[in-house]
């Protein structure tokens, strides 16, 4: 009987220094991993946070306005597309 008394009290003690051990990790210094870990999940935050860019309107700024004939297209050179019927396939049966 006296043992298993013994075995209840060492076992309690023992818990209570485990229950201590984690207290002692959390004073010590972030590990490099950790920082850069924590770096890029704020840097996936921001991103997920900003907002998307603005493409602009179709209207052009600056100008002169409504009033003005548009300008013409430089001159391009002409161009030839021939179009001739597709080339007959010969069918091996």
């Amino acid at each position: 009987m006296r043992s298993a008394w013994a075995a209840t009290i060492v076992g309690m003690a023992g818990l209570a220094v485990a229950a201590e051990s984690p207290a002692l990790l959390e004073r010590e210094t972030p590990r490099a991993t950790d920082l850069l870990r924590a770096k890029r999940m704020a840097e996936r935050v921001e991103r997920r946070l900003r907002a998307p860019a603005s493409h602009g309107s179709a209207w052009r700024q600056g100008g002169s306005g409504w009033d003005t004939t548009p300008e013409s297209p430089p001159e391009s050179k002409s161009l030839t597309i021939r179009v001739t019927p597709p080339r007959r396939r010969l069918h091996l049966e």
